[in-house]
């Protein structure tokens, strides 16, 4: 290893070695603004070359840090998704009457680049705690939006949203009723502003 490598440097791997000199030229040719660590550059222009090499090897430590923190929660995050749906599954495997929620958007309208316009009906079923997305498209088929049904818990809310996660006044609209009003079915509108229009209805799916 050259001499005029720092010491802390020669026990790197060659290719990190020229990848962290590579980043220190550009960063003193002015390529790059910012300085690893966010050091103010009052600061940075202080330090020797030395502790400057130092600096972008602690940066490229807490950069890998950080990818790896994502990714492991990128993991558990669907490692917790997946063991939601096998709970689903089980739980339509082994459902009782109440359980399993069937129902139609019927007639829809949905907006389009600001347009409304009329879609296909959609046919879907639910089973408590389950939310999924549902792909609503005009009677031609040329146009797509999404959208996220879910049947809660309590077995008393079928909801209609934009987005998968959160209920907000404009962004979700729901069916609500008791096990009773399931029992016999239930209908209501639907209007999501510049999202969806239509009605709902929805009663208990028989088990077997």
């Amino acid at each position: 290893m050259s001499p005029l490598i720092p010491p802390i440097l020669q026990r790197l791997p060659a290719f990190i070695v020229a990848i962290l000199i590579l980043v220190f030229l550009l960063l003193s040719s002015g390529c790059i603004a910012s300085n690893p660590l966010r050091i103010p550059d009052e600061e940075w222009s202080q330090l020797s070359r030395e502790q400057q090499l130092q600096a972008y090897q602690d940066q490229a430590e807490l950069d890998k840090v950080r990818i790896q923190a994502r990714a492991e929660e990128k993991q558990a995050a669907r490692e917790a998704e997946a063991r939601i749906k096998e709970q689903q599954l089980m739980l339509r495997r082994h459902a009782r009457y109440g359980d399993l929620v069937q129902c139609v958007l019927e007639p829809v309208q949905v907006n389009y680049s600001s347009k409304w316009k009329t879609a296909a009906p959609v046919a879907f079923d639910l089973v408590r705690g389950e939310t999924r997305e549902l792909s609503l498209r005009d009677e031609k088929g040329r146009y797509r939006r999404t959208g996220w049904v879910s049947f809660d818990e309590a077995g008393q809310e079928v909801a209609l949203c934009r987005q998968s996660s959160g209920y907000s006044s404009n962004g979700c609209d729901r069916l609500l009723g008791t096990t009773k009003e399931f029992h016999r079915g239930i209908q209501g509108s639907i209007d999501i502003e510049r999202f969806v229009r239509a009605n709902l209805r929805c009663d208990l799916k028989p088990t077997h």
